[in-house]
């Protein structure tokens, strides 16, 4: 899930006027609407390596403190701009800010998406079937967005 679909994914959005929207509760967590733009490129430590993306987003998330986060923020802001913690993840959902590029420019995350999906659909054994791509021109993409 990513931006909207991440905050409705919480328990609840609250907008700037007070209005709460229902969320279906997936992530223990809910979104306050704020003022502040968070924007710009995010780079967070995962399971996963380092992940990179584009965050562009006004509402503050707040994660519970039993739910795990999708990572650890080393540029940029994610769910808010107080914490360190970066999207959410409850059993294979996982939901982030991360606009832009998130899977073409993190392909050991896709690939772990892919093997999930094969896993589930054909045994535990299915991802080893697929032959690895090439990965280096998503490489070289990922890391000059780090580097900026």
């Amino acid at each position: 899930m990513i931006c909207g679909m991440y905050q409705l994914f919480g328990h609840r959005f609250v907008t700037g006027d007070g209005q709460e929207l229902p969320g279906i509760g997936v992530f223990d967590m809910e979104t306050r609407a704020s003022d502040r733009r968070l924007i710009g490129s995010l780079v967070i430590n995962t399971e996963f390596g380092e992940v990179v993306g584009y965050e562009n987003h006004s509402g503050q998330t707040y994660i519970a403190d039993g739910q795990k986060p999708f990572g650890t923020v080393i540029r940029g802001y994610g769910n808010n701009d107080s914490k360190q913690a970066e999207g959410a993840i409850t059993n294979n959902t996982y939901g982030c800010y991360m606009h832009g590029s998130l899977l073409p420019k993190n392909p050991k995350f896709a690939d772990e998406l892919l093997r999930v999906a094969l896993t589930r659909k054909y045994g535990a054994n299915a991802a080893q079937l697929l032959t690895p791509l090439d990965d280096s021109l998503a490489d070289k993409a990922r890391k000059v967005a780090i580097s900026r």
